[in-house]
């Protein structure tokens, strides 16, 4: 990636052939795709990349099995070849994972649909699924792989496999494939009108939110990926336009290994007719999520403390003798997911019902956008939104390429080979620097083959070997790297987004912000008031986090 204050001048100078709006998994997949194409292209994100819905996902390339219960057939089988191609495309990060559906003695009879369930996911995905077909578990062994579930209320259960990654990473890694084609990304840059000539639309008109200052960006075609802030940008252009998006609220939660023992990811029915993911992720385990309309703050929701307990609730149901309580909780968040419909009235009501199908729409001034969507499928949806795009702009048709993305390795890899080779290489190096195993995993995982730049930075630098939080594989040298090569502006991008402690252990991140701080104020030239400032606005933001979720006041973090 260019650096930013490069990307912005390129902003400002140059017309593009593509304007895309919103950095999240759907914007950089388009940038992606257009990218690969041949065609000019400036991805324009308000926040930081995958700042909003993108990085607070249930981090599933999965096929979506409880589609199946809303008649989703198209959809799931899509979703399901999505996940098998994307093991290719990212091998470094979209891992084959165990899930098992515990079955309880009191619903054998939805043990039974459960299964039909999944013998028609095996049959949707059968031509690209292997021997990863679902299996019968008994009691014993459901307590084998999760020992922290009721031996009296087991009596067997269903395994069957999807895939985990880390959502905000893999959109970093699809942002930085497209600027490989040649794309500009730009963060903090805000949408704040746009110019009309004549009857069509010539410019957006945008603000350095980082280093102030206003700018137009010129394109030949605009792209509204913005999300949940879609209909906010197409009043903009139209005062009249008719909201279409319909937020939806999931929270997650974060619990200790020694909470709740698993060895796999659970999918577990609750009484409410939803299913709650426990999902082992960065030596911790996540627990979500909720599926409620939302009509509070699109910018910053947060995880409340009925919706916690209720995702503790449904693990309790099906715990042994050792419960998770609120006191178990080392972090929490809440993600906003951009649902087709009308807007909330009010928040709070069950959205599982909503379909998940997206929306591909032509607004004024022939803006193409999109809503709904899924992580799985991003590469589809940015395919299908480019087709739109060719049809009401025949002039970039005809210079357009096909779309590269089916054979665009991520991670910096060119092929299976040269993922083999590299990763073999960047393990034997970070061994030969006495990294432990789980950050050599993280590394890789995170940064594929730029891990191998990161070794430098800690062969040039040993002291940045060091964690960044003590129970946690992150180490301080990824610090510089994400600050040089991937737009890291701030603390939050790099606790948060590009590191995931924010989202992981809100106390250990509390506790490592200020060494985070004077090693960012080294690379950025911070000042000591910049710096401050910085400190005290991150640690305000995971503040709010913790105490939404636990009722405590500010005063009473310090003991934790």
């Amino acid at each position: 990636m260019q650096p930013r204050s490069q990307a912005v001048q390129t902003a400002q100078i140059k017309e593009f052939d593509v304007a895309v709006i919103g950095g999240g998994v759907v914007g950089a997949g388009i940038a992606q795709d257009a990218a690969s194409r041949g065609l000019s292209v400036i991805l324009l994100e308000k926040r930081d990349f995958a700042s909003g819905t993108s990085s607070k996902t249930t981090k599933l390339i999965h096929g979506g099995l409880r589609y199946l219960e809303q008649l989703h057939f198209g959809l799931t089988r899509q979703l399901l070849h999505e996940r098998a191609l994307l093991e290719k495309l990212a091998p470094h990060m979209v891992r084959d994972f165990s899930f098992v559906l515990p079955i309880l003695k009191k619903k054998r009879f939805f043990g039974f649909k459960a299964e039909l369930g999944l013998s028609l996911y095996d049959f949707l995905g059968m031509d690209v699924i292997k021997d990863h077909r679902h299996t019968r578990l008994s009691q014993r062994e459901v307590l084998e792989t999760a020992p922290g579930l009721s031996r009296e209320q087991i009596v067997g259960g269903l395994r069957f496999h999807d895939c985990i990654t880390d959502d905000a990473r893999l959109v970093m890694e699809v942002v930085k494939a497209a600027c490989r084609q040649g794309a500009t990304a730009v963060n903090y840059v805000e949408v704040t009108g746009f110019r009309v000539e004549e009857g069509k639309l010539v410019a957006i008109k945008c603000h350095d939110c980082y280093a102030g200052g206003d700018m137009e960006v010129r394109a030949r075609a605009y792209i509204n990926a913005a999300g949940i802030w879609s209909d906010k940008l197409m009043q903009m252009l139209d005062p009249a336009w008719q909201p279409r998006c319909s937020p939806a609220k999931g929270i997650h939660i974060m619990v200790p290994q020694s909470a709740f023992e698993t060895n796999s990811a659970l999918f577990l029915p609750t009484n409410d007719g939803r299913y709650v993911f426990v999902v082992p992720w960065q030596r911790a385990v996540m627990i979500g999520t909720t599926d409620t309309s939302y009509s509070g703050d699109n910018d910053n929701p947060l995880a409340n403390v009925d919706e916690v307990d209720y995702l503790i609730s449904v693990v309790n149901a099906y715990a042994g003798a050792s419960r998770i309580t609120r006191d178990d909780v080392i972090a929490s968040w809440a993600g906003l997911r951009p649902l087709v419909g009308s807007p909330p009235s009010e928040s709070g009501k069950a959205t599982g019902s909503v379909s998940r199908e997206h929306l591909i729409y032509v607004g004024p001034y022939k803006v193409v956008g999109l809503l709904g969507g899924k992580l799985t499928n991003y590469r589809i949806m940015a395919d299908e939104v480019l087709s739109k795009v060719f049809a009401n702009h025949p002039e970039l048709a005809t210079i357009a390429k096909s779309s590269r993305t089916p054979q665009i390795m991520l991670g910096g890899f060119f092929d299976r080979q040269d993922f083999l080779s590299s990763t073999a290489h960047i393990s034997a190096r970070a061994r030969g620097l006495s990294l432990e195993p789980a950050t050599i995993d993280h590394l890789i995982a995170s940064y594929g083959k730029d891990a191998d730049q990161i070794l430098t930075i800690v062969e040039n630098e040993p002291e940045l070997a060091a964690r960044v939080c003590p129970d946690f594989p992150p180490i301080m040298a990824e610090i510089p790297f994400c600050i040089v090569n991937e737009s890291a502006m701030l603390l939050e991008d790099l606790l948060f987004r590009r590191m995931r402690m924010g989202l992981v252990h809100q106390v250990q991140c509390l506790e490592a912000i200020p060494r985070v701080a004077r090693l960012v104020r080294s690379c950025l030239g911070w000042d000591d008031e910049r710096t401050q400032i910085e400190i005290e606005t991150t640690e305000s933001i995971i503040n709010e986090h913790i105490a939404s979720s636990h009722t405590f006041q500010k005063r009473e973090l310090q003991r934790l």
